[in-house]
């Protein structure tokens, strides 16, 4: 059991430093990603980012369900502006506010809902090489407000809510 550990251990390292001898040679600024963004269940789906207006950077998340009768569908955006931006050889790191909105309709059986939301946020992202792919992970807590609207009325939401993400960039 000790020597399967030990074996076990060894291939991990050795793929670590693999991958690290390939991030000396990868290009980390790039200015387009894709991945998924989400904050709830009810706002998240494909992102886009542009990162080309640096320090100012657009993402754009949204989903398209259709299930039977039932659907799903949201569309949000986001700007950012990068506070503090850190690049080394290794990797970027960024702290970040942003102000982003989304629209969500949802119709399950009989039931219509749609919900218009809004919020800022603090986050921070961290773009480093994964086998010569540069991959971003992103994490921002915020403050949101919205409205939801039911058949059977409507209703006033806020809160704060957490919101992660992964992007690939090219």
């Amino acid at each position: 059991m000790k020597r399967l550990t030990f074996y076990l251990t060894s291939i991990f390292f050795g793929i670590t430093l693999s991958f690290s001898a390939q991030a000396q040679g990868t290009d980390l600024t790039k200015n387009f990603g894709i991945g998924l963004q989400g904050a709830t269940p009810t706002f998240g789906g494909i992102s886009f980012r542009y990162t080309g207006l640096a320090p100012v950077y657009l993402q754009t998340v949204g989903r398209f369900i259709l299930s039977d009768q039932d659907s799903d569908h949201m569309l949000g955006a986001g700007i950012s502006y990068a506070i503090f931006e850190h690049q080394s050889r290794w990797n970027i790191s960024r702290l970040y506010f942003t102000l982003e909105g989304a629209w969500q309709y949802e119709k399950r059986k009989d039931l219509l809902t749609t919900r218009l939301g809004g919020g800022i946020a603090f986050g921070g992202e961290l773009v480093f090489s994964l086998g010569g792919i540069p991959l971003g992970l992103n994490v921002e807590v915020g403050q949101g407000f919205g409205r939801e609207e039911v058949d059977s009325g409507s209703k006033g939401l806020a809160g704060v809510y957490v919101g992660t993400g992964i992007h690939a960039y090219f």
